[in-house]
């Protein structure tokens, strides 16, 4: 084909159908008339975007390993693209954004979900965090702006790269998408009894996510069922961690749920968990997504006493915070209760879904791609 002129290329290694993210910036910019094209792991993807790159990739590479691939697959298909702004949506997408940079002198837009230079997965290997830090540092250098998904992570990332611009952009989802599609029964599905109680878990299955202090509370109550929606490098060790404990048939592992859909499932809990313990930098500043999605949900939730979260907990009563050292008795304890007194926290639940939508950054967001 000959080449294609749109106005934002996004570039991530990553699923488009499974990262809210993603959906939210491709569904704002194309309602308000941008051409957008995607390089990304999606085999298929062609909702919103008028050009879509699927880069196939094995899923047991290690992440170093899939960006090196990624970049070197996807590099083959950039002269075909000239865009007017690339969306580079994690550090390993960086290197194409030199390459626009270069090439088109594209505007180069880093959307940084992390601090990477502080990674948790890499706390105790100090010279591939070293080399990720120094690719970051390099390639930032083509960017010309950064997003942020929040206040604290500016703070800390104006420091490292003062002669940036910055725009905090937070992980809210969308009112437009993040709704009703296929009511889910799961009690159903999975043949639980009506008195059952389902906490909640979902994202990407890794250590420091407070998945391992759920599945031990379950030994504590055994009305109590965890479901766990989503995939990740971890999920083997959990199961073995379940079965260990004896509690396997009431820790269901559900598999990751496309975006679009996620709420159904969600919606049918009974408490969401958000859990996040400080192995790092990156995670002590975390202000996950899920936590916003269970608002919405109509989910109480109980999450960790962090800065950013304590923040979101200062406007609104969402559930119950809990101290990072928290056992699983007294979470198995806080869920049974939260879930008992749920109807309490669903006028605060509304306010807050009406306060943290997607929708209500849009001029921002519009604002960065100007």
């Amino acid at each position: 084909m000959d080449t294609i002129r749109v106005d934002v290329l996004i570039v991530a290694l990553n699923k488009i159908e499974f990262d809210a993210r993603l959906t939210n910036f491709i569904n704002t910019l194309s309602s308000n008339k941008f051409s957008i094209a995607t390089v990304t792991l999606d085999t298929t993807y062609s909702l919103n975007v008028i050009y879509s790159i699927g880069i196939e990739l094995n899923e047991k590479l290690k992440t170093i390993e899939k960006a090196l691939l990624f970049n070197r697959k996807a590099s083959k298909y950039f002269h075909k693209i000239i865009p007017r702004f690339v969306l580079c949506s994690d550090v390993y997408s960086l290197p194409a954004g030199k390459y626009f940079k270069q090439k088109h002198n594209s505007q180069i837009i880093y959307d940084s979900r992390e601090i990477y230079s502080a990674l948790a997965s890499l706390r105790s290997k100090k010279f591939k965090q070293f080399i990720l830090k120094t690719f970051e540092s390099y390639f930032v250098k083509f960017v010309d702006k950064i997003i942020v998904t929040g206040e604290l992570d500016k703070e800390i990332l104006g420091k490292l790269f003062p002669t940036k611009s910055f725009v905090v952009i937070k992980n809210y989802p969308s009112s437009a998408i993040f709704q009703f599609q296929n009511k889910i029964n799961i009690r159903k599905e999975l043949n639980l009894p009506q008195s059952s109680i389902l906490m909640v878990y979902q994202g990407v299955l890794l250590e420091g996510r407070g998945i391992e202090l759920g599945i031990q509370a379950l030994k504590y109550n055994e009305q109590l069922h965890f479901i766990i929606l989503g995939s990740g490098g971890m999920e083997t060790k959990y199961k073995a961690s379940a079965k260990l404990l004896g509690v396997d048939d009431r820790t269901h592992f559900l598999g990751s749920v496309p975006y679009r859909q996620l709420y159904d499932y969600t919606s049918d809990c009974d408490v969401g968990l958000c859990i996040i313990e400080p192995l790092s930098l990156s995670y002590q500043l975390a202000l996950p997504n899920k936590l916003f999605e269970y608002c919405h949900s109509g989910l109480p939730v109980i999450a960790t006493k962090l800065p950013a979260i304590e923040d979101v907990f200062k406007k609104f009563s969402l559930g119950e915070l809990v101290s990072t050292d928290i056992s699983p008795d007294e979470l198995a304890e806080k869920a049974v209760l939260l879930a008992e007194r749920k109807s309490e926290f669903i006028p605060q639940l509304k306010m807050a879904s009406q306060t943290f939508s997607w929708e209500q950054q849009e001029q921002t967001i519009l604002g960065i791609f100007q």
